[in-house]
């Protein structure tokens, strides 16, 4: 360690001395004049040492401009993305207006503060409770469908089951034929409506709503898309796997329905789906 720094060392006292030499040589030249023969093989000398001066100040004026540029770039960028997250922001938030105010029942605006993994049951925690008018069995959605339901409730936060969580069951039907059938959720994850006719008039694409019948949902709530049709000719039925159309891992408000749409009927009783 010692050994390096003193090479060092001699290293920069060898630059210093040199440069001294330098400068010492072109103020030599300044005085001779420019007549002076001696003067004229000196600078002949010393012209490529001027251009390597000119050279490693210019070399230093450009980092130091590269290094702003890149601050400015690095300020730029992060402006940029807090406009883009702004604007995300601005377009959700008019989605969730538009859809509330088209709704034809009563809505209460959730914030989800949590989610549950598997292992807990699986679902998400939103923000109110009880003291909002919330209650078990209450209908949670979102402008691009159905969300859940309420499971449990408390003062000021509630526990939604979702569509994806495993054991929840909805009364469903095609939008386009009509064909009904239950959809869930399995164990693995797919969401899956059972116990369709097999001979109903289904095509992957379909659009999947809630037939509001056995239900607390209204009916006409959209579910989600026919991806692929499963014959069950042991249960003398078909199988349609659905693909939801909430996206459930971007959710961040969602709405409870505190009073359904005014043809939607008699709800079951509680506990029922």
């Amino acid at each position: 360690m010692r050994h390096g720094r003193h090479l060092r060392l001699g290293r920069d006292v060898a630059v210093f001395i040199l440069l001294v030499i330098l400068s010492g040589g072109i103020m030599a030249l300044d005085r001779l004049g420019d007549n002076n023969v001696i003067a004229g093989q000196i600078a002949k000398i010393f012209i490529p040492f001027e251009s390597l001066s000119s050279t490693v100040m210019n070399l230093s004026y450009i980092r130091k401009e590269n290094r702003l540029l890149r601050a400015k770039v690095m300020d730029v960028a992060r402006e940029n993305t807090l406009l883009r997250e702004q604007t995300r922001e601005i377009e959700r938030l008019r989605d969730l207006l538009s859809f509330e105010a088209a709704y034809p029942g009563t809505l209460c605006t959730c914030r989800v503060v949590r989610e549950l993994g598997q292992r807990m049951g699986g679902g998400i925690i939103l923000d109110k409770g009880r003291s909002a008018g919330l209650e078990r069995n209450m209908t949670v959605v979102a402008p691009d469908g159905l969300v859940g339901r309420i499971i449990k409730v408390s003062r000021d936060v509630c526990l939604v089951k979702r569509l994806i969580d495993p054991g929840y069951r909805v009364s469903a039907l095609t939008q386009r034929t009509r064909a009904t059938g239950i959809l869930g959720t399995h164990t693995a994850g797919s969401t899956v409506m059972e116990w369709v006719s097999p001979n109903a008039d289904v095509a992957v694409g379909d659009t999947v709503i809630t037939s509001g019948l056995g239900s607390v949902t209204p009916k006409g709530t959209l579910l989600g898309s026919i991806v692929r049709i499963h014959e069950k000719p042991e249960r003398f039925s078909r199988a349609l796997d659905v693909r939801p159309f909430v996206d459930f891992s971007s959710l961040e408000e969602v709405f409870v329905i505190l009073q359904q749409p005014p043809d939607y009927g008699t709800l079951v009783e509680e506990g029922e789906e």
